[in-house]
């Protein structure tokens, strides 16, 4: 007795029991004959003809995800299974069903399994789904890991760690693991290896791990060509870091070499982080007007982090009024930051300009509203896992 067929069968019987069908009824209403539908349900059929026990199941009425995982484990056809494959997808069904029916694709791939991964995780990158995504990523991933196949196990590593990274309440743990990746970058392409090495300097930049970036950044910009996007992506992350370790010379030096990007990003970045370094480096006034310049007309990508060290120079003045004008800006910032994937450094900033907006109120004696603030900036630090300075408000004397 075929144990899959059983399965069907079982579940045939037990929906038919239900419905209070015979077999000579149920055979009327699918036109599969009373033989056949007996034989599936003593599991002596050893794989049921496709069609049939579609029609069968939908008089019935057995959930597709209830019986296609039962009937591709007695499926020994690659291209059938792929057309089911295909199904699954089109009708939105789990990601456990589908990582199983190519679960199945994979175990009957004979002396063809370079091939019928990479074909796989093409398939893979196309969902727009995130968890069938990554369910069928780690699916790849473990395939090729025990078949020795490194060049997709390299693959579905990198895009594993690309979904993953975007959970910020883990930073450190997916950091650490798209680390490990680096182990094995020699088996991505050239795209794929930049791009892990720009994503992890990034990552490390939102750690405050600034060395680490500068190392991750400067591979990006010794491999990369001067008109690549990425190769401007990295020198500003560099310049930055420079920034945040207080080495204004070197952060000037890569700024300008910001100045010699062209796209709207760079520019942008330009106009914004030349006020930063000018105030932090000691020249408070003329870098307070560029950023006062800055947000005359300011760019989604920038804005918070524009209001933040803006606010941060009138604050260590006391220029509480003119702290206070900043305040017009929150609903935009706020809408800035509703892309979840945005960086976690924007939602540190975010942060504490609700902090700092605490203070103010607090100052003006509204504990009740500076309170509230105070909670905001906490559930802010607590999404990019900074609890230290999430709850650093409930030390206020």
């Amino acid at each position: 007795m075929n144990s899959v067929a059983f399965s069907l069968g079982d579940l045939v019987r037990e929906y038919r029991t239900k419905s209070e069908m015979t077999l000579s009824e149920l055979a009327r209403a699918t036109d599969v004959s009373k033989g056949t539908l007996s034989k599936l349900e003593n599991g002596e059929v050893k794989k049921p003809d496709y069609q049939k026990l579609q029609v069968v199941m939908q008089v019935l009425g057995i959930p597709y995800e209830d019986y296609i995982g039962l009937y591709v484990q007695g499926e020994k056809n690659t291209l059938s299974l792929w057309t089911i494959l295909e199904e699954t997808i089109e009708r939105k069904c789990s990601s456990t069903i589908i990582s199983q029916i190519a679960k199945r694709y994979l175990i009957i791939v004979k002396g063809e399994s370079y091939d019928a991964v990479a074909e796989l995780y093409r398939f893979a990158m196309k969902q727009e789904e995130e968890s069938v995504k990554f369910d069928l990523l780690s699916l790849i991933f473990n395939y090729s890991r025990s078949h020795g196949i490194m060049p997709y196990y390299a693959k579905s590593l990198f895009q594993k760690y690309i979904i993953e990274r975007n959970d910020f309440t883990k930073l450190n743990e997916t950091y650490q693991s798209g680390k490990y990746i680096l182990n094995y970058a020699g088996f991505l392409d050239e795209e794929d290896r930049l791009g892990l090495y720009y994503r992890l300097a990034v990552h490390a930049y939102s750690l405050s791990e600034y060395l680490e970036s500068i190392d991750l950044s400067h591979y990006v910009v010794v491999h990369t060509e001067p008109e690549n996007i990425l190769r401007s992506y990295a020198v500003f992350t560099i310049c930055n870091a420079h920034y945040y370790l207080n080495e204004f010379d070197k952060s000037r030096e890569y700024f300008r070499e910001c100045t010699k990007f062209e796209d709207s990003y760079s520019q942008d970045n330009v106009k914004f982080m030349i006020g930063c370094i000018n105030a932090r480096s000691g020249n408070i006034e003329l870098g307070m007007k560029q950023l006062e310049s800055y947000l005359e007309n300011p760019s989604e990508w920038n804005i918070v982090h524009a209001v933040v060290a803006l606010m941060d120079i009138y604050m260590s003045r006391v220029a509480v009024e003119s702290a206070k004008k900043l305040f017009e800006y929150e609903t935009i910032m706020e809408k800035s930051i509703q892309d979840p994937r945005t960086a976690p450094l924007k939602r540190a900033h975010l942060a504490h300009y609700y902090k700092l907006k605490g203070d103010i109120l607090l100052y003006d004696n509204d504990s009740e509203a500076a309170l509230e603030y105070y909670a905001k900036s906490t559930i802010e630090y607590s999404k990019i896992s900074a609890h230290n300075k999430a709850y650093n408000w409930l030390c206020l004397s």
